[in-house]
């Protein structure tokens, strides 16, 4: 080892230089420049070492970037078909259910629905939907048209029971709809007229078994100038029920059980006749009006009626049944406390004046009729 201030050798294991007295310090045996150019180079090492760090880690950062990035997904096929698969099959879910939730079945469903909580007014509207999405299916009419005929909206119930009638005459619901709607209105008329096209035997059927006969009348009514004996019939047997003032004899308190023929006199009388059967229902109720005027008896037919006379001569008058006949012989008019005729009679002798009326079995009396006898015995 040499002496860093005088340069000297010194020995190994001295700790001071024997020529100057400097004390004795390690000092590597290399050149300073030599120890410099290695440093220079570790140095050159170090930052290329670091520049190689800086640059992996910029490497490192950048490829950490690209991994924190989102990866762009619809770029795999895959995914893209799943999507698409995906909306499709919701499009055809929202599709199916609005057709569903507007298809005939539905409405007809929803109505069927409220009809059970006998909201029926709200269920026509549905049935009402769904006759307007498929016109040619009945049940939807004839759903409607038995609620209708429970609100009481008669016009629109008989259209559409008229409607399906048509469109299947053999139809035993819109028949049976339409008997009940009839029977309800009491309207016969359209009742017989609806029987009267009937060939099928289940719908005539349908008629015996909700109609009752209406009975039967032995004079129609119109005008007559005599009483009517009026008798009233039931073809079945049933109780006949009539009225003589206009009333509906149907109706509780108005009818007077029909027991023996009705006598009509004068005057106008309407009689309106019903049958009722077994289980209460009625018929239709037929109604006739008579209009009876009374027609004043012509005079009493005399025989002979005057003349001259020479012999005995019985005078005859002709009395109508349930008629009277009055006369007096000294030409005054007669009356009802006059001689009343009860078979024929001597002429009297002399000149005289048969004064003769008729009055009627209703009381209405005949003009005067007036004969002369002259009478002379021989």
């Amino acid at each position: 080892m040499k002496c860093s201030k005088c340069g000297a050798e010194i020995r190994v294991g001295s700790v001071y230089c024997e020529s100057c007295g400097e004390p004795a310090q390690i000092v590597p045996d290399y050149n300073i420049l030599e120890d410099d150019f290695l440093v220079s180079i570790l140095d050159e090492k170090k930052k290329e070492e670091a520049a190689g760090h800086k640059q992996n880690a910029e490497e490192a950062r950048r490829q950490q970037s690209k991994s924190d990035k989102p990866k762009n997904i619809w770029n795999d096929m895959r995914f893209r078909i799943g999507i698409i698969v995906g909306i499709v099959l919701i499009a055809v879910g929202i599709i199916g259910t609005v057709m569903f939730q507007t298809s005939y079945g539905h409405y007809v469903n929803k109505g069927l629905a409220l009809d059970k909580k006998e909201e029926y007014q709200k269920a026509v509207t549905y049935y009402e939907k769904a006759i307007s999405k498929d016109g040619e299916k009945t049940k939807a009419k004839l759903l409607a048209a038995d609620d209708y005929l429970r609100l009481e909206e008669y016009d629109k119930s008989e259209a559409l029971y008229l409607q399906v009638i048509e469109e299947d005459s053999n139809n035993l619901s819109a028949y049976k709809g339409l008997i009940t709607l009839y029977l309800t209105l009491g309207d016969y008329s359209s009742l017989n007229e609806l029987q009267a096209d009937v060939t099928n035997q289940k719908i005539l059927k349908l008629f015996e078994d909700n109609v009752i006969v209406a009975p039967q009348f032995s004079e129609k009514g119109g005008k007559f100038s005599d009483d009517v004996n009026l008798t009233l019939v039931s073809e079945d047997g049933n109780e006949i029920y009539y009225s003589d003032d206009g009333s509906d004899p149907s109706k509780k308190g108005n009818g007077i059980l029909y027991k023996e023929s009705i006598l009509l006199t004068e005057g106008t009388t309407t009689i309106k006749a019903v049958c009722k059967g077994e289980d209460g229902k009625y018929s239709q109720v037929i109604s006739n009006k008579y209009r009876i005027t009374y027609e004043e008896p012509e005079m009493a037919e005399v025989d002979p009626a005057g003349g001259t006379f020479t012999t005995p001569t019985m005078i005859t008058i002709n009395v109508p049944e349930g008629a009277k006949v009055y006369y007096t012989w000294d030409g005054t008019t007669p009356s009802e406390s006059s001689t009343q005729y009860t078979g024929p009679f001597e002429m009297m002798e002399g000149n005289h004046i048969l004064s003769l009326i008729l009055v009627d079995k209703h009381g209405k009396k005949s003009d005067v009729t007036q004969c002369n006898y002259k009478y002379i015995a021989n």
